[in-house]
């Protein structure tokens, strides 16, 4: 025996196949938008840069000399494993522009030649950011 919807039916259909639609959409586009988000930044302490940070997966952060703004200085990631990390700095309290650097392989290790730009308001207090793909250490230290 066959059954014949009426329009009424045939609308409610319709109507809860666009409500389902709608909401997997939408469920789908949160998704999509949270899953790459990298985890929370975690602060690291250094209390001296250039005699060495012991960061929390056990490599060392070591800077060359004593940073300057406007002055060169190296930076060796020792003993770091996975992919390539990259460095950002900022001043904790604004915008320095894009400063950026990519640390390049030396052996076992990690090197950047980093030069910071000059603050207009004599601020020498930096933030750097060590960011690998799953996550980021924050190190704010004091220029000279």
């Amino acid at each position: 025996m066959k059954t014949k919807l009426t329009r009424q039916q045939l609308a409610l259909i319709a109507v809860l196949l666009i409500a389902f639609a709608l909401l997997k959409g939408g469920l789908i586009w949160w998704y999509l938008q949270h899953k790459q988000q990298p985890a929370t930044p975690l602060a690291v302490s250094c209390a001296n840069l250039q005699a060495g940070c012991q960061l929390p997966d056990g490599s060392r952060l070591q800077l060359d000399r004593a940073p300057q703004a406007a002055t060169p200085f190296g930076l060796t990631l020792r003993h770091g494993s996975g992919p390539a990390p990259a460095i950002e700095f900022s001043m904790r309290d604004m915008d320095m522009g894009f400063n950026r650097y990519q640390l390049l392989p030396h052996g076992n290790d990690w090197q950047a030649r980093i030069t910071l730009p000059v603050c207009v308001t004599g601020s020498r207090q930096w933030r750097m950011a060590l960011k690998y793909p799953d996550k980021t250490w924050l190190i704010d230290f004091d220029s000279r």
